[in-house]
């Protein structure tokens, strides 16, 4: 596992050119929704006295009487989207099965142009994945943006149906986790102490979350597959990534896990310097917004970095 992930950070590290590429297209898709959004506050804002008491700090009276009247993708903005509480929010959101478009979502959520931007999100990273992996095969032999885009081309059909494939395994997995959220929410009622009731809801939560991760590295794996080995048929690669899983699962899941620890570090170091800085100012406004940018990238270089490791765990199986 250890070598394996080494070789995939390796070859990040030898094309960072596609952690700027990725972040790039994270940020022309953000504007989509963040301009339009920017130019009603400042038009909210203008000529109130909430505008200089926002340059040093966050108004929450101002934000109070702005939620109460926004509607549409307006409505989805509060203070936890700021700094590191957007984590915690993300999570809670895909547990409750908002995945891209609010397929499996009960209950209400974020506005449909959030969630269709969000799918929109889903399918340009769908498509760059093919020649992600392109790339990764020989790393060290560079890349430009045509080869990577014919690379996307090329492989984008077949792994677009091994998401799809993925998305139909999650939504019976979201069918299946309704009736048994029903009955451990209900041991949890009856339960004689707070702990119990506290693990008993917790551990539905957490037994969730695992069997997400294993239908997502099931389908990565798939996808390694598709471009490895120039597989056709979407279903047998992921039948084959699954038999793969199997026989290396201690490795497999040994990948995800030193990456969420490693996310989970970044995402302490983030919210201990987000804390000692004071937006209260064009500089220093300035100066956390490339802060949440440097964070955003490297997230992106773990989520490119497992992909690339993924490869070269299936590589070395094979020698």
């Amino acid at each position: 596992m250890i070598p394996s992930l080494a070789a995939g950070f390796r070859s990040v590290r030898q094309n960072p050119g596609l952690v700027l590429l990725v972040l790039a297209t994270n940020l022309a898709l953000a504007l989509v929704l963040a301009v339009p959004f920017a130019d009603r506050v400042e038009r909210d804002l203008a000529h109130t006295g909430a505008s200089r008491a926002m340059t040093q700090g966050f108004d929450y009276d101002w934000w109070t009487r702005f939620d109460g009247e926004a509607s549409g993708p307006d409505a989805s903005f509060a203070p936890d989207v700021l700094g590191a509480g957007f984590a915690m929010r993300n999570l809670d959101l895909l547990l409750r099965g908002l995945v891209p478009g609010g397929l499996f979502a009960e209950g209400g959520g974020p506005d449909a142009t959030i969630l269709g931007t969000a799918a929109l999100y889903l399918l340009v990273q769908i498509f760059l994945t093919g020649g992600l992996l392109g790339v990764f095969r020989a790393p060290s032999g560079g890349w430009t943006f045509r080869s990577l885009v014919h690379g996307s081309g090329f492989y984008f059909g077949r792994i677009l149906r091994v998401s799809l494939l993925a998305l139909a395994a999650t939504g019976l997995l979201f069918a299946a986790n309704r009736p048994f959220a029903r009955f451990v929410d209900g041991l949890a009622r009856e339960a004689v102490d707070e702990r119990t009731a506290l693990v008993l809801t917790l551990g539905r939560f957490a037994l969730l979350l695992a069997a997400l991760v294993l239908v997502n590295m099931v389908s990565s794996h798939a996808k390694v597959l598709v471009v490895r080995e120039e597989r056709l048929s979407a279903l047998l690669a992921f039948v084959s990534s699954a038999g793969f899983c199997a026989r290396r699962f201690a490795a497999a899941a040994g990948q995800y896990a030193a990456v969420f620890l490693l996310g989970a570090l970044l995402l302490l170091a983030f919210a201990l310097v987000d804390a000692r800085i004071a937006a209260t100012g064009f500089r220093t406004q300035l100066l956390a917004l490339v802060l949440f940018e440097l964070f955003v990238a490297a997230r992106i270089a773990l989520r490119l970095g497992l992909l690339a490791s993924q490869l070269e765990l299936q590589e070395r199986e094979r020698r």
